[in-house]
């Protein structure tokens, strides 16, 4: 009988233990929060302010983050306006034209019911800008 010799010899590992899962530890116990007919009329008065001072809170945080997205955007609407300013005084533009653009465009997103009187004036505004200063 002829013996292979490139066969690989194989070593048999031992079967690995599985160990058991560790149990989840268990969250820790709140304070059971009395119901509010086991509460005084002074107690339920504390609860109610300090959950009133929470929301207050939590508002003013609220508050304090839109007005600084309502500042920001108005910092590119100004930036924007100036731009568009330069490029309006240095290529000319037919403001009948942009004057019926922006009435179409209002009357199709308002049905109808919209006034376009700002925005026309806003875009006169843009197209005349104030002369600029000489140094």
């Amino acid at each position: 009988m002829a013996t292979n010799k490139s066969a690989k010899k194989t070593a048999v590992k031992a079967p690995v233990k599985a160990t058991p899962p560790k149990p989840a530890a268990k969250p820790p116990r709140k304070k059971a929060t009395p119901l509010v007919s086991d509460l005084s009329g002074e107690q339920l008065v504390v609860e109610n302010l300090s959950t009133l001072s929470c929301l207050v809170g939590t508002l003013s945080e609220t508050l304090d983050i839109l007005v600084q997205k309502v500042e920001n955007m108005a910092y590119h609407l100004i930036a924007t306006e100036e731009v568009l300013a330069e490029v309006v005084t240095s290529t000319g533009l037919d403001l009948a034209r942009v004057n019926a653009r922006i009435r179409a465009k209002i009357a199709s997103g308002t049905d109808s019911q919209g006034d376009p009187t700002k925005s026309i004036d806003i875009a006169a505004n843009i197209a005349s800008p104030l002369p600029k200063f000489k140094k």
